[in-house]
């Protein structure tokens, strides 16, 4: 045994049962938790030097209390503060909760609308992903995440991820935080569109098919909508390339209209 790492590890689980320093981990496992002979919970597990913490559902500052949603943020960033300990058993208890209110009191306070943050990713869904904001757990849309088409959120954030976002929104009294990620990064439109012009045509591929039409990235962040052709057998797949042809650049609406002219094989 690693007596230097056991004594760091206890003294920073001292440091925060007893002065409310607040402690980071990856959430690393969920478990059952056996209470009392009546009474098994869903906890999220954190490991700290030979220490097992143990964060109970309802410290987890999750909206519903169960394995699946703890389960969803497995591998993410999160904060604690310690509330017990066994040093015997080398397990202690602690909640997310009360670490998440003390860090939202402490440092999100200092911040406003138009500043520029870094979330902590802590889970990821199919039409937005929820971060971690000093404190403060935001929900993210998709149209918010990244420039362009996205039709999978997990190719551009992952949980455990850091990343830059700027408030858009902030009622710390209400736990109200709108994070926007895409606005902390260049815009690709307005750098590469007088790159392109009507006419041209351009080599590109396939991000996204809904039932109006097929989005292709024809530069990175910038996508165009085509039609679906009058091809026989037509069948596209996400990453297929094409050649497209430009029939409207609408700069206000940020919309780039094209045709789809031949498949790259």
């Amino acid at each position: 045994m690693s007596y230097k790492i056991l004594d760091r590890a206890l003294c920073e689980i001292m440091a925060s049962k007893q002065s409310k320093k607040i402690l980071t981990g990856i959430l690393a496992a969920v478990e059952n938790f056996k209470v009392s002979d009546d009474e098994i919970i869903d906890c999220g597990v954190v490991f700290l030097g030979e220490f097992k913490i143990i964060i109970p559902a309802k410290d987890m500052n999750i909206t519903r209390q169960d394995k699946k949603v703890i389960r969803s943020m497995l591998g993410a960033e999160i904060d604690y503060l310690i509330k017990e300990i066994d040093e015997t058993n080398k397990i202690a208890i602690a909640s997310r909760f009360k670490a998440m209110e003390l860090r939202k009191n402490i440092e999100l306070k200092k911040y406003k609308v138009g500043d520029k943050v870094f979330v902590r990713v802590t889970s990821v869904g199919r039409k937005s992903c929820t971060v971690d904001c000093y404190g403060v757990e935001c929900s993210v849309p998709i149209s918010e995440i990244d420039y362009g088409y996205i039709d999978d959120i997990n190719k551009h954030v992952k949980i455990g991820d850091k990343i830059q976002g700027i408030i858009k929104k902030i009622d710390i009294e209400n736990n109200v935080v709108d994070i926007s990620l895409k606005e902390a990064k260049d815009d690709p439109y307005n750098i590469l569109i007088n790159s392109i012009k009507k006419g041209g045509e351009y080599v590109a591929e396939v991000t996204g098919i809904q039932p109006y039409g097929i989005f292709l990235t024809i530069r990175e962040g910038m996508n165009c909508l085509c039609p679906f052709p009058n091809w026989s057998n037509f069948s596209p797949s996400i990453g297929e390339k094409f050649v497209v042809k430009i029939k409207s650049i609408k700069s206000d609406d940020r919309k780039i209209n094209a045709n789809l002219m031949r498949q790259i094989n």
